[in-house]
């Protein structure tokens, strides 16, 4: 699997993420696990962590409330949320 920085605002990626507990904080967080360049790579690590967490279910070994989420980091997505311009156009 083709990993990529997920601090890299200059690309397209794709973010996995775990909704778990934390014993350190002693409640449920969202972990980022791993950031991929591609979609494909994001949905075959998602569908496994899903078989994973359905298979720990069944014998009674996963919270209700763990689960898989996966999410999209756009170029530049950064200066876009804070309403800021990618480009700009110079006269």
């Amino acid at each position: 699997m083709a990993e990529v920085d997920p601090n890299d605002t200059s690309i397209m990626s794709y973010t996995v993420r775990h909704h778990r507990f934390d014993a350190e904080t002693n409640h449920f967080r969202w972990f980022d696990l791993k950031t991929f360049d591609n979609e494909a790579e994001t949905d075959q690590l998602m569908n496994e962590m899903f078989e994973d967490i359905e298979r720990r279910r069944l014998i009674g070994e996963a919270n209700p409330k763990e689960q898989v989420a996966g999410r999209i980091n756009e170029p530049n997505s950064e200066l876009k949320t804070r309403g800021e311009s990618a480009y700009s156009l110079s006269d």
